[in-house]
C-alpha cells in the first residue's frame, strides 16, 4: 500500500531539525510536537517508522507512525511523559494514528569458504572477526569486494589500502595467507543523533592474483542482475556468514534509528528499510533480493531480536559509484 503524505510529514517532525517554533505552528502544536518529540528521546525506543498498525495481534489493514521499542512495559508503569499518544497531528492538522512494536536492541551484524570469492560468505578487514562478502562488483575496468563499512573498514575509520582476509578472522583467516583485497572506498558517516546517513557500505579493490578465482553469482539474483525499490510486504532473501540462506518480509521502508560502533559511536540512519528477523551477527554485508522476480533491493547491516535492517541498494550504488557485474 502506498503510503500517505501526512505519514511521512509526521515522521519528518519527529526526526528532522528542530521542533518548529510556536509563531510556526502555533502554540497549541508545538506543545503536541514538543511532547511527542520528548517520548522519542526514551531509551527504550530504539527506532520510528511507517508500518502497518496491529491491534490486539491482529493486522489492521492501516499504516501507522511506528514506534519501534527495546521491550514493550506496562502504561501503569511509564511515565505518563513517556507514553506515546494515540494519534498524532501533523502541521496542517491532519490526524495519524500511531502503534509500539518491540523488536529488542539494534547492533551491527557461518558460511566459509577460502576459494573462489563469492557472494554470502566470510569476509572481514584483518582487525574485526568476520561479515558477509556482499557481491563481487566493477567500477571502471577493476574488480571489486562490497559489503559494510563497518566489515571492510572498521566503521570508515580504516586507511585506504588496508588488508581484508576471506574468510574473516573469526572463520580462520590469516594474513597474509588469507588476504584477497585491500579497502579503496567507503561511505563516511556524519556522526551523531541526526538522522541523514543513508548508507554503511565499502568497497576493496581485489589483489590481481585473485582474479582467476572469481564467482559472479549471488543467491537468489537473476542474470540481468537488475534492481529495484523495496516496498512493504515484498519477500526477501539473502544469504549470509551467519545464517545461510534465509527469507523475510518487508514491514517498513521509512525506518529511522541511531546505531552504534564501537569505533565511532552514534550514528543516525533515515530511510531504511526494516524487515522481520532473518539474520544473526556476521550477516553484515549480504545482498538483499526480492525473491519474486530476483532483482537486488539491498544490503544487510544492522539487526535485532525484532526485525534485520538493510540500506536501499540504489543508496549503495549512490555512494559509491560501483556495477553489478557477471564477469
Amino acid at each position: 500500500m502506498d503510503t500517505p503524505k501526512s505519514l511521512v510529514r509526521a515522521l519528518d517532525l519527529m526526526t528532522r531539525g528542530a521542533a518548529p517554533s510556536p509563531h510556526a505552528l502555533g502554540m497549541t502544536e508545538a506543545l503536541h510536537f514538543t511532547r511527542t518529540r520528548r517520548v522519542f528521546e526514551d531509551p527504550n525506543i530504539v527506532g520510528i517508522g511507517i508500518s502497518e498498525k496491529v491491534t490486539e495481534k491482529k493486522d489492521t489493514g492501516e499504516l501507522s507512525l511506528c514506534f519501534y521499542v527495546e521491550k514493550k512495559i506496562s502504561k501503569r508503569r511509564l511515565d505518563p511523559e513517556k507514553l506515546v499518544p494515540p494519534v498524532m497531528a501533523t502541521p496542517a492538522g491532519q490526524a495519524v494514528f500511531t502503534d509500539v512494536k518491540a523488536i529488542g536492541r539494534i547492533r551491527p551484524q557461518i558460511n566459509k569458504k577460502a576459494s573462489p570469492l563469492v557472494s554470502g560468505f566470510s569476509v572481514g578487514h584483518v582487525d574485526i572477526t568476520a561479515g558477509t562478502l556482499g557481491a563481487l562488483v566493477k567500477k571502471g575496468d577493476k574488480h571489486f569486494i562490497l559489503s559494510n563499512a563497518h566489515v571492510l573498514s572498521l566503521s570508515g575509520t580504516a586507511k585506504k589500502g588496508a588488508k581484508i582476509l576471506y574468510p574473516g578472522a573469526a572463520d580462520g583467516g590469516t594474513d597474509p595467507k588469507s588476504r584477497v583485497a585491500r579497502l579503496s572506498e567507503t561511505v563516511k558517516f556524519q556522526k551523531g543523533e541526526t538522522f541523514v546517513n543513508r548508507a554503511d557500505a565499502a568497497i576493496a579493490e581485489i589483489d590481481p592474483d585473485e582474479l582467476d578465482h572469481l564467482d559472479f553469482s549471488i543467491f537468489g539474483v537473476k542474470k540481468s542482475l537488475q534492481t529495484t525499490k523495496a516496498v512493504r510486504g515484498m519477500k526477501v532473501v539473502k544469504r549470509g556468514r551467519t545464517t545461510g540462506d534465509t527469507e523475510s518480509t518487508v514491514q517498513d521502508v521509512h525506518f529511522r534509528f541511531i546505531l552504534e560502533y564501537d569505533e565511532v559511536g552514534k550514528v543516525g540512519f533515515i530511510d531504511q528499510v526494516l524487515c522481520e528477523r532473518y539474520t544473526a551477527g556476521g550477516d553484515s554485508g549480504s545482498i538483499v533480493v526480492e525473491k519474486k522476480t530476483g532483482k537486488i533491493v539491498g544490503l544487510h547491516f544492522a539487526g535485532a531480536n525484532g526485525g534485520s535492517v538493510f540500506n536501499p541498494i540504489d543508496e549503495v550504488i549512490k555512494a559509491l559509484k560501483f556495477r553489478f557485474t557477471a564477469k
